[in-house]
């Protein structure tokens, strides 16, 4: 496991965050990241994940600038999958998550984090054949980021269902997912 020094995000991350929120990532929002120490023209290979807070918290803010801080790290990460299944390797990988089932794929989360981040760890317990909780190691005071997370990966799954923050003991979370 990294260190805190040690713990980064990959630019894939915010290659995500641009494609999943198309027009509402503006000039604006490009300036804002650039005056705070991110010039997405040219990322940096990895960026501590001190730093990537804010950055999270500047694209939410302008792109969702009158709904409340927490839903606003709620979209961003619905925007996050969405735009991550827009990539070619995300396409590709929807395919195979689909085929796969939601089971299986939820308890191969640690396998996908590892392509955003070096730090973020799950646990999946299976509930019953549509329900399930998910515990992150790490959800970094945003729990309603990684609930739109799992909206979207229940959409990336072709399934409706809810996510629901189960409780949290900072610095985890678990969220309980349940589908139709």
């Amino acid at each position: 496991m990294a260190t805190e020094k040690e713990r980064v995000v990959f630019p894939s991350l915010i290659e995500g965050y641009m494609k999943g929120l198309g027009p509402r990532f503006t000039d604006e929002t490009r300036r804002k990241l650039k005056a705070a120490g991110l010039d997405v023209a040219k990322m940096p290979p990895a960026i501590p994940v001190a730093e990537m807070t804010p950055f999270m918290e500047i694209i939410a803010s302008t792109a969702w600038p009158d709904a409340p801080k927490t839903e606003q790290l709620r979209q961003l990460g619905l925007c996050a999958i969405r735009g991550w299944q827009s990539t070619l390797l995300g396409s590709a990988a929807t395919a195979m998550i689909r085929l796969i089932g939601p089971h299986r794929a939820l308890t191969r989360l640690d396998r996908a984090f590892s392509t955003t981040n070096n730090f973020n760890r799950a646990k999946t317990e299976l509930l019953g054949a549509k329900e399930a909780l998910v515990t992150i190691n790490d959800v970094q005071q945003m729990p309603t980021y990684w609930q739109g997370i799992f909206e979207a990966a229940l959409e990336l799954l072709a399934l409706e269902g809810t996510v629901a923050i189960d409780h949290q003991t900072p610095p985890e979370a678990t969220f309980r997912l349940t589908w139709k």
